[in-house]
C-alpha cells in the first residue's frame, strides 16, 4: 500500500509539473517572449509531448523500467527547453535554449539498445553506450559555454564566430558525429536482434526497427532542409513503440491505454458534437439564439452521451481483448474452422492461432498426457506471462489441457473470460480427440505396412533358403532314383513325373519369392537403386546417382518404398518428360529423403495425376511420409519424398 501511495503522489506531481511549464508555456508563446524560430520549437514541442506521454505509460505499467526511464527523461529535457525557448526574451532561458534541446536525442538513441526489457543485448554494445553518453554530454557542454558568446542566436543566425565559439561548434559538432554513430550501433543493434528473435519478440522488435528508419531517415532529410522532416524525426519512436505496446501488451499498459484512448477520443467527440450541434441549431432551430442552441447541444449530448461511450469502449476492448465479450462470435468461429479444414494435421495449429486472435491472448497451447510428461500437441505465441490451464474433456474421458497464456504480468482473466476459455476447451476437445484418434489409425498402418514388408522378407527368406534348396535336393534324388531303375518302366514313368512336378513347384515358389520382395534389394537399397538408374540410363536419358549417407539397416517397409518410387518416378521421366538428364538424391537422418529432379517438359498444375503418381504419394503416407511432384524452373519435375526412419531399425542379414 505504501508503494501505491508513494507512486501516486509522483503521479501527482508529475501531472501538476507538466500542466505548470504547459501553462508557461503557452503564457510565453501568447504574450511574446519567444524569440527562437517557430520550427525549432516544433521540434522539441514534439518530442516533448511525445516522449513525455510515452515514458510515463511505461512507468504506469512497469514503475522504474529503464525504457520508460529514459523516455520520460527525454521528454522532460524537450519540456525544459520549450519553456526555455517560449521565454527566450530573457537571457538566461534564451541561453538555455541554445543547447537544451539536444539531450534528448542522445537518450533517444540510448533507448534503441535497451527496447523492450530494458537490458543491453550483451556487455560489448556497452561500448555504444559510453560512445553516444560521452558524445552527448561533450555536445551539450561545448554547446552551453559557446552559447555564453551568443546566448540568443548561437543556432539560428550567426555567421561570424569567436574565436573559442568556433572551437567549440567544431567540437560540438564532432560529437553529434560520434552520437551518430551510435545511433547506427543502436539500429545495427535492433537488426541483430531481429534476425535472431523469434516469436512475439521479433514482430515487437519489427515496430522498433521500423521507427529507427524513419529515426535515421528524418535526421538525413532534416540534413536537406526537407520541410516536416524534423516532426517524423521527433515521433518515429514513439509511434512505433507505441504500436508494440498496443499490438502486443508490452509493459502491461492495455488497461492504461484502454482507459486514456476511451477518455480522448470521448473528448473529442463531446467538443466536436457540442460545436457541431451549436452551430446547426443556432441556424436551423432557434433563429440565431446561441443560448438556446447550447442548452438544446448540451441536454442532446448528456442524453447521446453514455451510448456513445458505451460502443467506443466495446471498439477498444475487441482492439484490446478480441471477441471475449461475444461468446458466440468465438465458439462459432472454431465451429467453421473444424468443419471447413480437409487437412487433420492442420487443424489444431489453426485451433491454437483462431484462439489467439479471437481472445488477444499471447500464447495458447494444446497439452494431452504422454507416458511420463505431458505433450504438446501444438502451439500459437510464446507463453511470456503467467499460464492458465482449462481442462478437456470428450464423451466423459479427460483428453488434456488448453493452456491460455494471460495477457499482461500481473493480469488474470475474469470469471467471464474463464467460462468463455472452458467452452473453448470443451470445443477443442472434440478435435484433439480426432486428432488422436486419427494419429493412432495412422500409426497403426505404418506398423501394419511395417509388419507386412518385414514378413515377407522373413518369408522370402525361408522360402529362398528352406524350401528352395530342399525342392532343388528332392529333383536330384528324383533324378539319381530314376538312372537306377533300369528297365523298370512304370517306375520310371512315376519318377520322370515327379520330376516334372519338383520342377514347376520350384519355378512356383521362386516366382512367389520375387513377388514377396524385389529381388534386387536383397544386395541392399543402395545397390537396388544404383541397379535401376543403370537400368534407364541410355543415349536418350542420363541418369546419375548420388547417395549421401549409407543406407544399411533400414526397415523392409522403408526399402521396398523408396525402391518403388524411385524406379516409378524414372519411369514417368522415361515415358512422359521428355528429359534428357535426371538427378537422383538420397539423404539419410532422422528421415530418408529422396529427390528425383529432370528436365523435361515439367508437369501442369491441371494434368490429371494418373495410377503412378497416386501409388507414389500412396506408399509415402503408408509410412508417415511425404511425397511431392512439382514443376521446377525453367522446366522440369522434381520429385521431393520425406520418410521417416525408425530409431530401432537394425541391420538385416541379406540373402
Amino acid at each position: 500500500m505504501n508503494s501505491g501511495r508513494r507512486w501516486t503522489w509522483r503521479h501527482t506531481i508529475l501531472i501538476a509539473g507538466l500542466a505548470a511549464v504547459v501553462a508557461l508555456v503557452v503564457v510565453g508563446q501568447l504574450a511574446g517572449f519567444a524569440d527562437t524560430s517557430g520550427v525549432v520549437t516544433a521540434m522539441t514541442a514534439a518530442i516533448a509531448v511525445a516522449y513525455t506521454a510515452m515514458g510515463a505509460f511505461v512507468l504506469a505499467g512497469v514503475a522504474g523500467h529503464r525504457v520508460g526511464t529514459l523516455l520520460l527523461t527525454a521528454g522532460l529535457l524537450a519540456c525544459l527547453a520549450v519553456l526555455a525557448v517560449s521565454w527566450s526574451s530573457w537571457l538566461a532561458a534564451a541561453w538555455v535554449s541554445q543547447w537544451a534541446w539536444w539531450p534528448p536525442f542522445g537518450l533517444m538513441f540510448l533507448t534503441l539498445l535497451v527496447f523492450p526489457d530494458g537490458r543491453l543485448p550483451s556487455r560489448r554494445w556497452r561500448i555504444a553506450v559510453a560512445v553516444i553518453v560521452g558524445a552527448t554530454v561533450l555536445t551539450t557542454v561545448a554547446l552551453a559555454i559557446a552559447a555564453l558568446d551568443y546566448p540568443r542566436n548561437l543556432v539560428t543566425d550567426v555567421i561570424d564566430f569567436t574565436g573559442r565559439a568556433q572551437v567549440l561548434i567544431r567540437v560540438a559538432g564532432a560529437g553529434i558525429v560520434l552520437a551518430a554513430g551510435g545511433l547506427l550501433a543502436g539500429v545495427c543493434s535492433l537488426w541483430i536482434r531481429w534476425r535472431h528473435a523469434g516469436g512475439e519478440v521479433r514482430q515487437q522488435l519489427a515496430y522498433l526497427l521500423a521507427g529507427a528508419v524513419l529515426l535515421v531517415l528524418g535526421l538525413v532529410l532534416d540534413a536537406f532542409t526537407v520541410p516536416g522532416a524534423q516532426v517524423v524525426m521527433a515521433v518515429a519512436l514513439p509511434l512505433s513503440m507505441t504500436a508494440a505496446v498496443l499490438r502486443h501488451r508490452l509493459y502491461d499498459l492495455d488497461q492504461i491505454v484502454n482507459r486514456t484512448a476511451v477518455w480522448l477520443v470521448m473528448t473529442l467527440l463531446v467538443i466536436a458534437g457540442y460545436v457541431v450541434l451549436v452551430e446547426a441549431l443556432s441556424n436551423m432551430v432557434t433563429e440565431g439564439n446561441t443560448s438556446l442552441a447550447s442548452i438544446a447541444a448540451t441536454g442532446l449530448i448528456a442524453v447521446a452521451f453514455e451510448p456513445l461511450r458505451r460502443r467506443v469502449q466495446r471498439g477498444l476492448d475487441r482492439l484490446l481483448y478480441g471477441d471475449r465479450d461475444d461468446p458466440y462470435v468465438v465458439i462459432a468461429r472454431l465451429g467453421d474452422l473444424l468443419g471447413h479444414t480437409l487437412e487433420p494435421n492442420a487443424v489444431l495449429p489453426l485451433l491454437t492461432g483462431t484462439i489467439v486472435r479471437s481472445l488477444q491472448v499471447p500464447y495458447v497451447a494444446v497439452e494431452v498426457a504422454g507416458g511420463e510428461t505431458p505433450r504438446l500437441l501444438a502451439e500459437h505465441g510464446s507463453a511470456i506471462t503467467t499460464v492458465e490451464a482449462f481442462e478437456m474433456q470428450a464423451h466423459g474421458r479427460h483428453i488434456g489441457r488448453l493452456l491460455v497464456a494471460n495477457r499482461g504480468t500481473g493480469a488474470r482473466f475474469t470469471p467471464r473470460e474463464r467460462r468463455l476459455l472452458g467452452d473453448v476447451a470443451l470445443q477443442a476437445a472434440v478435435a484433439v480427440e480426432a486428432s488422436l484418434l486419427i494419429a493412432d489409425l495412422q500409426t497403426s498402418r505404418e506398423r501394419l505396412v511395417t509388419a507386412r514388408e518385414e514378413e515377407r522378407r522373413r518369408l522370402r527368406r525361408d522360402l529362398h533358403d528352406g524350401l528352395g534348396p530342399a525342392l532343388a535336393g528332392m529333383s536330384m534324388q528324383v533324378r539319381a532314383a530314376h538312372k537306377m531303375t533300369g528297365e523298370q518302366t512304370k517306375v520310371r514313368t512315376i519318377l520322370t513325373a515327379l520330376a516334372e512336378d519338383l520342377k514347376v513347384a520350384t519355378t512356383e515358389v521362386r516366382q512367389l519369392v520375387d513377388q514377396l520382395r524385389p529381388p534386387a534389394l536383397d544386395a541392399g537399397l543402395e545397390a537396388a537403386l544404383r541397379s535401376e538408374c543403370q537400368r534407364f540410363n541410355g543415349s536418350a536419358l542420363q541418369v546419375r546417382l548420388r547417395v549421401e549417407d549409407p543406407l544399411d539397416g533400414l526397415p523392409a517397409a522403408l526399402e521396398v518404398a523408396a525402391y518403388r518410387i524411385v524406379a516409378e518416378a524414372l519411369t514417368n521421366a522415361a515415358r512422359h518428360s521428355k528429359a534428357g538428364t535426371c538427378q537422383v538424391t538420397v539423404r539419410r537422418a532422422q528421415r530418408l529423403s529422396l529427390e528425383i529432379v529432370d528436365d523435361g517438359v515439367g508437369i501442369a498444375s491441371s494434368v490429371r495425376r494418373g495410377m503412378g503418381l497416386d501409388s507414389m504419394q500412396r506408399r509415402a503416407a503408408e509410412l508417415g511420409g511425404t511425397c511431392e511432384i512439382t514443376a521446377v524452373a525453367p522446366h522440369g519435375t522434381a520429385v521431393r519424398v520425406s520418410l521417416p526412419v525408425a530409431a530401432t531399425a537394425e541391420p538385416q542379414e541379406r540373402l
